[in-house]
Formats: structure tokens, sequence, C-alpha cells
């Protein structure tokens, strides 16, 4: 819990000062005070030494009657500067006594019993007369004026004066971190389909509703009329004025949108924090990206975070509004963008609405995916001049966002969204719908969201095993509401004796709408007093920042600002001392393999792996350079690429390749293939060998095969299933030398377009590369092998076990890990490779290298 005086946030004067506050207005009272009476003593003198003069002139009387009114607004004057001063220091004071500071802002015009009045009675002043020389002209004195900022002149705003009147800064809460209340679903199954059926029987239509103030079965009806009149207060209040007040008075204002894009991505750090962070630290398989989609979430802030938690192994599903409300991927500063894939459906629109969206972007992720680990939505719309019935007009958003998440989630999965109000039967049939679809549900505000709007987040836990006949019963409801009938609306999705008879159900709903409700009315009200006293500030901004930050594991410093790198300035930075790989170890210039020097290979073929390749060097053209080879690239974030090529880093101009930033690879270019003869065609996609780091990873020091896991991960997460703009990014397949080395590189006669035969190789195409097209193949040039192991260890065969372990020939001992010691790492394995030219290659054929693995392993057994 957060606490702290309210008189410290209200006050407005510096704590620097060398004055205290009320001496320092006493101070001026005296000064004012003696100043005035100097002038009143010679002003009656003035008037003494004229009327002892029986035959004074037309002149002299003028004198003293412009004296006599003068004397009458100096003393006003002063009683209105002290009735001034009086009520600033009662604004500037604490809220420590429960009262507010705001007080009635209207001068008194009666001046019973003041200085002025005697005097003015002295010289023939009536009670309610003018001033004037026949009590003619104004009888009061001019008022202060009540100008509030930039309002239009005269405009009095009673409805704010009213919620300021009843206002208590002691209802306010500040709580860090906050709490989460879960409610647990006790059934083991979704609704099925003949529970659906008796729903629809019984569920009401009506007329759509217009008004939300008689909406008081799930919260009490004080509440929900407290809510209307608070935000009704607001109407004619200039929005830019409301604006500047709701900064001044939210202690959480400051947060801002910390080191991302928008203020969206904070408020998912901070549910996620509430959660214990059960969406980025998601219990997952070691070979498998965190998947997760982002729906109505343009311009991306809730993708943008978790991408900061999870780097390039996040891999997102996008889908919102195109154009106006689009992600802005160039502004993902925080986290790789690479890895994040917008989807707008068959209609090119992003509209949440549309079933052929919903079904497009639900079969988009089950192409490459067993579904999401979880799904985010934050959708919303412009509700001015409407927002009491903000929750009626957002229905139809609410049910798509919770019907996608049941099409797109998997089972064990979570689902966030943002949602409002939650009074009306419609609503809290959602909520139970979706109460009932998941093991445990919780309606909460963080404290990202402002206290004065009805906003709050839907979380729903591990999602159960078959929800398909709620999703068909949702999808339905979504095509009727397509309709637009609002004479004949469907006003409940669960019959309301339903829930109330889920008495656990109805109990948190109601509670949880009350208790987000009181908090929404007193954010209101304070909102209300900073509109009327400008000079009031909440001094514990600075504070809560910080803590907020430091308790959801942000870094408090400003955005990054994306500069553009210097490739070789940033190969220096990752390669380091290795640096001298890229000047020596070119695959052109590498050893090649024969039957002479395959020693290095006999001796241990269990320690030796090897890739296919599409480049082989004796095959170019003459006095070619090596640009088509396996050489190395650099990834500086997009389509910021180089390529190493003839001892300098080059822009790898070819389109749609995409590396995020700090990301070091060896790769080949390759032109795969597809069909053959005439309806052949050709693409052109970026093959990694191996890497040492992949967005800003360095995977350099690890084991070969362990490298080539992360790879095979990276390129799950970077892999584009529609988008044809982009080229494919792949891992080449990693193949043990042993037995089934014959098999593994198995190559086939394939007819070209200009009708020439080519022993092709078609590698095994990988669950997520499900694009819908022919396999790939293309001609073999060469074959690199890499030695995986280092002195003193080597790897073999355990009968018993089926498996590989590793051997310590010092020390003899055994292990069934690969621990990075034992592994020979990047710039080493790049350094050493042997390149055989198969099966162009006459000096080592495929027999001898088979005959050579079978006789080693036959003398091992």
């Amino acid at each position: 819990m957060y606490s702290e005086d309210y008189d410290k946030q209200s006050k407005r004067y510096p704590d620097d000062s060398d004055e205290d506050e009320n001496e320092h207005h006493a101070k001026k009272r005296r000064r004012r005070s003696s100043s005035n009476s100097d002038v009143e003593d010679e002003q009656r003198a003035s008037f003494s030494q004229s009327s002892s003069q029986d035959n004074d002139s037309q002149d002299e009387t003028d004198r003293f009657n412009s004296s006599r009114i003068q004397t009458f607004y100096n003393a006003t004057n002063f009683l209105e500067n002290s009735v001034t001063e009086k009520e600033e220091n009662i604004s500037s004071k604490s809220f420590s006594d429960g009262s507010s500071p705001v007080k009635n802002s209207q001068k008194s015009t009666v001046l019973k019993g003041s200085v002025a009045e005697r005097m003015m009675k002295k010289w023939g002043y009536q009670t309610g007369a003018g001033i004037g020389k026949e009590l003619q002209g104004r009888a009061e004195p001019v008022a202060t004026s009540t100008q509030k900022g930039r309002r239009g002149l005269g405009l009095e705003l009673k409805e704010l004066e009213f919620v300021t009147e009843d206002f208590d800064p002691r209802e306010e809460v500040v709580e860090i971190p906050e709490k989460i209340e879960w409610i647990e679903n006790e059934l083991e199954n979704a609704p099925n389909e003949e529970e659906l059926k008796s729903w629809v029987e019984l569920r009401k239509y009506g007329p759509r509703p217009k008004k939300i103030d008689n909406e008081t079965t799930f919260c009490d009806a004080s509440i929900v009329r407290g809510i209307v009149n608070a935000k009704s207060a607001f109407d004619r209040l200039d929005k830019n004025e409301m604006r500047e007040a709701r900064t001044r008075s939210n202690p959480y204002e400051t947060i801002r949108k910390s080191i991302f894009l928008n203020r969206a991505a904070v408020k998912m750090a901070n549910i996620d924090k509430a959660c214990d962070f059960m969406f980025t630290k998601f219990k997952l398989p070691p070979d498998e990206p965190l998947y997760f989609a982002d729906v109505c979430a343009g311009p991306g802030g809730f993708s943008e975070y978790v991408l900061y938690r999870k780097k390039w192994r996040a891999k997102g599903f996008g889908f919102t509004l195109k154009n106006e409300n689009d992600f802005k991927l160039h502004d993902f500063h925080a986290g790789p963008s690479e890895t994040f894939h917008p989807y707008y459906g068959p209609k090119d629109n992003g509209d949440v609405y549309d079933p052929e969206n919903q079904t497009a972007f639900a079969m988009l992720i089950d192409k490459q995916t067993s579904g999401v680990h979880f799904m985010m939505a934050d959708g919303g719309f412009s509700v001015e001049g409407q927002e009491n019935i903000q929750e009626v007009l957002s229905k139809q958003l609410y049910l798509c966002q919770c019907l996608v998440a049941l099409m797109t989630v998997r089972p064990g999965g979570h689902f966030v969204t943002k949602v409002f109000d939650l009074f009306t039967p419609f609503s809290a049939g959602l909520i139970y719908i979706m109460y009932r679809c998941f093991k445990k549900i919780s309606i909460f505000k963080p404290n990202t969201s402002r206290p004065a709007n009805s906003e709050r987040y839907l979380i729903c836990q591990e999602k159960l095993e078959d929800t398909t006949d709620v999703m068909s019963y949702l999808y339905d409801v979504n095509k009727y509401l397509l309709e637009n009938n609002e004479e004949r609306d469907i006003l409940e999705l669960v019959p309301e004796k339903i829930i109330l008879k889920d008495s656990q159900f109805y109990n948190y709903l109601k509670s949880s709408n009350e208790e987000l409700g009181k908090k929404q009315i007193v954010g209101l009200k304070k909102i209300a007093v900073y509109t009327e006293e400008k000079e009031l500030i909440e001094l514990r901004q600075k504070d809560v920042r910080e803590q907020c930050l430091k308790h959801w594991e942000l870094p408090d410093e400003p955005r990054p600002v994306a500069r553009r790198s210097n490739p070789q300035n940033k190969a220096q930075e990752l390669l380091g001392d290795h640096i001298n790989i890229l000047q020596n170890n070119s695959y052109k210039n590498s050893k090649k393999l024969t039957l002479e020097n395959s020693q290095f290979i006999r001796q241990n073929p269990n320690d030796w792996f090897c890739v296919p390749c599409a480049y082989n060097v004796e095959e170019s053209a003459p006095g070619g350079s090596n640009d088509d080879g396996p050489t190395f690239y650099l990834g500086l974030g997009k389509t910021s690429v180089y390529r190493w090529i003839q001892g300098r880093w080059m822009p790898f101009n070819n389109p749609g390749v995409e590396l995020p930033r700090d990301t070091l690879v060896y790769a080949e270019w390759v032109l795969e293939m597809r069909r053959e003869d005439r309806a052949q065609s050709k693409t052109y996609a970026l093959h990694i060998i191996d890497a040492l780091c992949l967005g800003g990873e360095n995977i350099s020091q690890k084991f070969l095969t362990e490298r080539h896991r992360l790879i095979k991960m990276f390129c799950k997460a970077i892999w584009k299933p529609v988008d044809r703009s982009t080229a494919p990014v792949r891992v080449k397949k990693l193949i043990p030398v042993d037995n089934a080395i014959r098999q593994n590189l198995q190559l086939s006669t394939k007819r070209m377009k200009n009708g020439a035969n080519k022993l092709c190789y078609a590698p095994t195409r990988r669950d997520y590369e499900n694009d819908n097209e022919d396999t790939y193949y293309y001609p073999l040039g060469s074959v690199i092998f890499f030695k995986a192991t280092q002195e003193p260890w080597h790897r073999h065969w355990g009968n018993r076990e089926k498996k590989m372990y590793l051997y310590n020939i010092e020390s003899r001992s055994s292990i069934w890990e690969t621990p990075d010691i034992a592994g020979v790492n990047f710039a080493q394995t790049i350094k050493n490779q042997l390149v055989w030219n198969y099966p162009s290659g006459k000096d080592l054929s495929m027999d001898d290298l088979s005959q050579m693995i079978h006789h080693y392993n036959s003398r091992k057994r």
C-alpha cells in the first residue's frame, strides 16, 4: 500500500521557501493594511478641511466626490484582497481533515460592520443606494472574475460544483502492487451443444438499450447512478480542460509509455506482473517459440511489450483494422518486429466483426502452430457524447474478441481482453461463458488504466479442452448482430436465471462492478476538483512512477531511439577476437575433402556433421566471384541486411530478406525450384548453416547441435506464412555422419525448364513451413562437413540406451549431455570446415564415404 498525506499532493508552494506559508500571508496583510490606513487618514484630513469652508467652489465639490469614491474603492479592494488571500490559503491547505479545498468563489457584497460601511454612513451613504452625488450609480463593488481557463465567457458549470462538494480524498486508494482476485471454474467441461440450445430458447430479445441507469441486476443502483451522474457532469466541459485536469490529478499519469510506443504496452507489463508473468513466462517445449496473437491492437503496444521480454523467442500474429489503425512495426524499438506477422483477412481490411476474417485468421495460426499460447485484445473506439452507453455500443466488439480467442488459443493457453462497464445482461452472459471455458478468470483494473474511466480487463487462465460448441454459438450470435436490428437486439447471451443460480459467479461479478464503480466515481470527482482548482497538482506522481516501474521490472529510462549502425563496427562488436575469420576463412578457400585426407573423418565419424549446399566452386564461372556461395550475413534490423563479399560488407539488395538487429549468421543464398520442365518455377531463399549471434543473443560458444536447435527456433519465429514480399529464411538440415548418410543425402533426377536433367536434393519440409506450395528442391553442388567436438571429447553410440554420449579420453568419463565445453565454437567450426564437391567430385564418392563409416562402426561393435 502506498500512502501519503493529501496535503502534500495538493500544496502549491515550494517546500524550500524561507517563510512559513501562513506567516507569508500575514505579512502581506499587514503591509496592505498599513498602506490602506495611510490613504484613509489623508482622505479624512482632506474631508475635514473642505467641510470647514462655507463657500466651496464646484471644483472643490467634485474633488470631494472623487475622494469619497476613491476611499470606498480602496476600502473594498482591501476587503476583496483579504477575502481572496483567505480563500487561496484554504485552497492550498491539506485535505487531512477530509474536506474539499474547493469553496464557493462568490465574494460577499454585504459590508456589515466594516470600516468602509461606517465611513460611508458618516458621508450620507444609504444601504442599497449608489455612491454618486445623488446616490446614483452601482450599489455593489465590482466582483472579481470567475472565468475558468478558456471556457466561454459567463459559462458556469453547476454540475461540476455539485460533484466537487462531496469529494473525500481519503476514499482514493493508491496501491502498489494491486490485488488481483480470481474466480475458479469448478466445472470440468465447457457448455455443450445441448446446454447452449436451451439458452437460445430462453434468451431475451428487444430494442437496443439507450441508457444503462436501470441496469442494476449486477451492480447496486446507487453506484450505477453515481457513475452516470459523475460522467454527465463533464458533458459541457471542454475536452482539453478535462484532459489537463486528468493529467494533474492521476497519481500514475507520469508513467506514460515508458520505453514503448504507447501506454498500452505498459498496461500489458502491469497485467503480466500482476499475474506473476503467466503470459511471458509460459512453460514451453524446448524447441518452440512463444506463440501469441494480438487482436484489435494497433499500433501494437501489447506486442512490443511481449517482444521486449522474449526478443526473437516469441512469434506474434496480429489482426487489426488496416491503414489509420494499423500496426506501426517501424516503431517497435523495444523488441524485434521481424518476428511479428500482421494479417488482415481475405478482405484485407482487418475487420474483426467479419466471419470470413475470423475463420481465416484462425486457419493462418493453425498452419504454423497448435494454437497460440495466449491472445491479447485491446479493441475500442470513440464514443464521444455517448460515454454512458459505451458498454452497449461495444457489445459486439466484446463478443468478437472472445470468439477469436476461443478459435485461436490452444488448450491450456491464456486470454486477456479490454472491456468497459459490465452492467447489462449481455455483458454478464459473455463473462459467464468465458468463465465456463477457462479454469479461472479475473476482472482486473491495472493501475495503468486511468481511475476515472470504466476500462478494465478480463483475464482468462488455462483454456479447457473442447470449446467447439461455444465457438459455434458465439459465431451465430455475431452473424445475427451483423444484421444490426436495433428493434430486436439480443439482450442476453445466457438466461439471467442461469447466472443468478451460479451464486459464486454472480457474487463475484456484482462485487467487482461495485468496487470498480466506487473507484471510478472517486476518480471522476477528483478530476472535477482539479478542473475547478487549476493550481492543484498530484505531488505523488514521481514516486509512484519509480515504484511502479521497479515493481513491473521495467527500466526507468527514456524510450530508445532507433539509430542506423555501421556494419563494420557492428561486426567487430559481435565477432570480437574472432574478427579474423572474415578475412581468412571463405567457403571458396576452404579445405576440400578427398579420399587422401579423409582421415579427419575416418578417425571418428560420429564427431562430424554435414549440410548439403547448392554452390559448387568447381562449376562456377571462370573468374567469377564467390557471391553466391556460403558467406556471412549481418542483420541490422528489418531489411537492413549486409553480406560479406570480396573482403567487405555490401548491402544485400535482394528484396524481402529480414533479419533482427544484431544477427550474424553463416548462410547460403539458394535458388529454390518447384515442379519440373515448363511448369518449373524458381524463388530465392536464405539457408542458414551456422550462427554466431541471433537477435542480440550470442550462441557462438554452444555445442553445434544446440546452435542448430536455436537456429531452427529462430527460423520458426521469423517465418512469414503468407507474405510473398519477403524471402523465406530456412535452417539447413544438420546431418550426422553415420550409416544413414546415403539416405539422408538421397538425390533424385529433375528435369529443368531448359530440358537438362540434374541430380537434385529435396529437403524435408518442416512443420511450420506449411505454405501450400509444392516441395522445393535444388541441384546439389557440395556438402560441407563440420567437426562438433574438441579434444579430449568424442561422441560414441550407446547400444543400450540407443543414443549418443560424450566420452572424455583423458578423464575416461562419459556423459549423456552435450556441454558447451566439449564442443567447437562457431569461429573454429567455420575455420575447420571441409567441403566435399558431391556429386560432381571425382576424388571421393558416396560409396567410399559410406564404406569408411561402416568400417568404423563395425570395428567399434
